[in-house]
């Protein structure tokens, strides 16, 4: 299986029938494909490896040249040429050195090939909705993308294992094309690959060309320092942490997305080894935050790390911002493509990434979100918006912990935890209206003043709603109405200043 020289390996539905297609046949053609994968992490992945594959063998000259890709095809003559010095490097079953893996691997036993597909059971895991086994064996495009996804998205395989370039389970932002149809998915591959200026600005002094070799053409010495700055575009996007060899099966159905009659992998061979790597190299597909600690900058890259959703991060997936102790900026790709923006467009944002505790996956999120024009020039607009959505729900869920608990000496608190499932449920229907608002107001043109004030005031309803539904099974009880109706009044206290005007003197009223 050849990731560029002629296979089929990218699962996809042609104008709805589903068949497998080669990197030629999708930059090379209009045709109209939409990613064809079971699961949403495992088709952004497949999304990633398509970009990264664009990215490091059709580096556009210049911007001018980049917008040229956007909107014409390659041909197949400039197609060949390009790839022609790296024919082999991206073959998974290369006799020495296959994509993402290393020959010889030693290991006691052979992995089932469900363990590279992160958060389906294996051997040690319980069960829940997906069985153990139920990945058996699958076909080289997708050993390939799950290969990928490992490698670059995924915790470890546990103790003694390296992570990706980008720490444990990273957040990972695209820019998406918001139609469908002839040449679509070319155009979301085209938006979200750098021209080389940037790249040159993004990775001064690092490998480049045939310079630039693969950790499979080039394996990391055990045990070595490998400083950021000496890795190369191609080989920080295909960064493969691990020691993993595929293992083949007989020939089938690919249990993952499905293809008929074709060669499969049923497991791998994994095999601990380790190295250092000092400094941060900055991954063109996700954001980045610092602080300052004693005049040191600490980068790390955006990951989930609690339960709240993937909204509550907006602005630091779409904007830069510094400060004089932290800071945060957007992916690259994202940035690029904000500056390149002929005049007031919308951005549609693909969100995809892990919440994780060590090398299990706890959760799993992925999301579009979508800004109206005029978004690049209404950071504190947008930010106001999440802030507000915050604000409410800390009044929300602070008067229902009251309630909960009740006051010594002065009333009995409900004795359950209601403030856990309201504040979930807070959350998701928050969500839902501060998504609206960011597609349908156009901040170009809007006098997104008003359309603020109403946005406020349906998030004040909805807390209410929702204050009104976790009380209600305890109202009739004589013992706990001095709690709800404390608890009603803090509320009624904390949302005061985020009522907009009018509202509140009706309220008052």
């Amino acid at each position: 299986m050849n990731l560029i020289d002629g296979d089929d390996w990218l699962p996809v539905l042609d104008a709805g029938r589903f068949r497998r297609i080669g990197l030629q046949e999708l930059l090379c053609t209009d045709g109209d494909f939409r990613l064809a994968l079971p699961r949403d992490d495992m088709e952004l992945s497949g999304l990633a490896l398509a970009i990264a594959l664009t990215q490091t063998l059709f580096l556009p000259a210049d911007v001018t040249q980049w917008r040229q890709r956007l909107k014409v095809p390659l041909t197949a003559a400039e197609y060949a040429a390009d790839i022609e010095p790296y024919r082999d490097w991206f073959d998974l079953d290369h006799a020495k050195r296959p994509f993402m893996q290393t020959r010889g691997v030693k290991a006691a036993e052979t992995t089932p090939i469900q363990k590279l597909f992160i958060g389906l059971p294996d051997g040690v895991s319980h069960t829940f909705f997906n069985p153990e086994g139920e990945i058996g064996a699958v076909c080289g495009g997708c050993a390939a993308i799950a290969l990928f996804h490992q490698a670059s998205v995924c915790p470890s395989f546990g103790g003694g294992f390296k992570g990706s370039l980008r720490g444990a389970a990273p957040v990972t932002t695209f820019v998406d094309v918001p139609d469908s149809g002839p040449g679509s998915l070319r155009r979301r591959l085209w938006r979200n690959v750098l021209p080389a200026p940037e790249i040159a600005r993004l990775l001064p002094g690092a490998p480049t060309g045939r310079d630039d070799l693969p950790v499979w053409m080039l394996p990391v010495v055990a045990g070595s320092t490998v400083h950021a700055g000496s890795i190369g575009l191609r080989r920080g996007l295909f960064w493969q942490p691990a020691h993993v060899e595929l293992r083949p099966a007989a020939a089938g159905d690919c249990e993952h997305c499905g293809a008929s009659g074709v060669a499969r992998h049923g497991g791998f061979l994994k095999e601990k080894f380790v190295y250092t790597l000092a400094g941060l190299w900055p991954h063109p597909h996700s954001p980045r935050q610092w602080t300052v600690k004693k005049g040191e900058r600490e980068e790390r890259f955006l990951s989930f790390t609690t339960t709240a959703p993937a909204w509550t991060q907006l602005s630091q997936y779409v904007f830069r911002q510094e400060a004089t102790r932290e800071g945060h900026a957007p992916a690259s790709v994202v940035a690029a493509w904000t500056a390149a923006l002929p005049g007031a467009q919308p951005l549609n944002l693909l969100v995809g990434g892990y919440r994780n505790n060590q090398a299990n996956v706890i959760e799993r999120r992925h999301e579009l979100f979508s800004f109206a024009p005029g978004w690049e020039d209404a950071q504190a607009q947008i930010e106001a918006c999440v802030g507000d959505a915050l604000a409410v729900r800390s009044a929300l869920r602070g008067s229902l912990y009251w309630a909960a608990k009740g006051q010594k000496d002065h009333f009995k608190g409900l004795g359950v935890a209601v403030h856990e499932p309201a504040d979930g449920r807070f959350l998701a229907r928050s969500g839902a209206l501060l998504l609206a608002e960011l597609r349908e107001i156009d901040w170009a043109h809007e006098d997104w003043s008003i359309r603020l004030d109403a946005y406020r005031a349906a998030l004040v309803t909805l807390a209410e709603a929702i204050f009104a539904e976790a009380v209600a099974p305890y109202r009739h009880d004589p013992e706990l109405i001095h709690a709800i109706a404390a608890a009603r009044g803090k509320l009624a206290r904390d949302l005061k200043p985020l009522r907009p005007p009018k509202e509140e003197e009706a309220v008052q009223a």
